[in-house]
């Protein structure tokens, strides 16, 4: 094997995702059958389907939230078996679920720490700190000090985004995420996810 092709298939070795063979089933009905994919670094992938093909059922696989019933899951490079949506966390994985899980009369620093191990309210300055510099690396424009209540579903949404890069996600995974956005929300996160995308 020459240098070119060590090198291309170290790439490959290292994919940031990828799936082999997931199949999922529930009583009744095959979720997932056999599929494959692969994500690259920088890019941007859209899963189309109608309702009940399976789209969310992946996403909540490759999150940690439902074991599949066959197939692999490698994140870069390495073989997972996600139990439980920390372990995917740890590997770097974030999702942002189409309905926030946020706690509406807590702050945007409250919400991005609650039920994160080893962090006290005594940092909370130095938290506020790194939610600036990840809403302005990103442009994500959240306030750590607002309280959810006062925010936009828009803004709501960024702040469920900014959770996940806090907790260091390098692989985004977002379920519906224009479903309760305004055209200009839309466009306004189009352009969020190309700037991390072009961040590789």
């Amino acid at each position: 094997m020459g240098i070119a092709e060590k090198v291309q298939a170290e790439k490959f070795q290292n994919l940031p995702l990828e799936l082999k063979g997931i199949t999922k089933k529930f009583p009744g009905i095959i979720a997932n059958d056999n599929v494959e994919f692969t994500l690259r670094e920088g890019e941007i992938h859209t899963i189309l389907g109608e309702n009940g093909a399976g789209k969310s059922t992946l996403m909540n696989i490759i999150a940690g939230l439902y074991p599949a019933d066959a197939g692999e899951i490698k994140v870069f490079g390495e073989p997972v078996n996600f139990t439980n949506p920390r372990q995917a966390i740890e590997k770097s994985i974030g999702m942002v679920f189409q309905h926030f899980m946020l706690v509406r009369n807590h702050t945007v620093a409250e919400n991005i720490i609650l039920g994160m191990p080893g962090v006290v309210t005594l940092e909370l300055k130095k938290v506020h700190q790194q939610i600036r510099d990840i809403s302005e690396r990103y442009d994500l424009f959240v306030d750590p000090e607002k309280k959810i209540q006062e925010l936009s579903v828009g803004e709501q949404q960024r702040v469920e985004i900014v959770k996940v890069l806090f907790r260091g996600a390098r692989i985004l995974i977002l379920d519906e995420p224009t479903a309760v956005l305004t055209p200009q929300e839309s466009n306004a996160l189009y352009e969020i996810m190309q700037r991390m995308a072009d961040e590789k």
